[in-house]
């Protein structure tokens, strides 16, 4: 029984598997559209497709080898080609993942330091108005809001009613919340009245 006679492709691979590089090139003229066309449609980018199109004819290359072993090539091919491109758009992918990482990291630090910034500003407001504050309204709304004494304390230490005690933090925290203007959210003022004047 006769062997059958080699195809033409068949002996274009056993030429390559022996290293000819123009058996290669004429391979690559017959083949590089097909690849450059899937990776294409697969990436939307002309300049990726032709960087899949350099790597899948490199790896070919690399492991020419295996050619003689390879009884369809059309087959063989979009397997390379398919998983070249899909690795490159799971980096793209990645890539595209990190990228929003690394913003976001970045925003929450802009956001973070806006904060801070305002943070200060918003404390330093505050100090201001304490220090305007009358004598005997600074020195109870010290003791009460940032020493954490309770009033009825205050009274005894200052000699003074558990009322009167009242009455200057309502004047106090008046003067204060008029003096910040539109700094003077009732959260922000609560937050910052457990802070040390500085």
């Amino acid at each position: 029984m006769e062997s059958k006679a080699p195809t033409g492709e068949e002996i274009l691979l056993a030429k390559i598997t022996s290293g000819d590089h123009y058996a290669f090139r004429k391979l690559f003229d017959q083949y590089h559209s097909k690849v450059y066309s899937y990776s294409n449609w697969v990436l939307r980018s002309e300049s990726l497709a032709q960087e899949i199109v350099q790597e899948v004819f490199i790896n070919i290359w690399i492991n020419r080898a295996k050619l003689s072993q390879i009884n369809n090539f059309g087959g063989y091919l979009r397997v390379i080609t398919k998983n070249v491109t899909l690795n490159a758009l799971k980096k793209i992918a990645l890539d595209f993942k990190l990228s929003n990482a690394h913003v976001k990291t970045w925003t929450e630090v802009d956001n973070d330091t806006e904060e801070q910034i305002q943070f200060k500003e918003t404390r330093a407001l505050l100090n201001e108005a304490i220090l305007k504050l009358p004598k005997q309204q600074r020195l109870i709304y010290q003791m009460c809001h940032i020493d954490g004494i309770k009033q009825k304390e205050v009274a005894e230490k200052l000699n003074i009613s558990p009322l009167t005690v009242k009455a200057h933090l309502r004047d106090a925290t008046k003067t204060i919340r008029n003096f910040m203007g539109d700094q003077a959210d009732l959260c922000v003022l609560l937050f910052m009245f457990f802070y040390v004047i500085k």
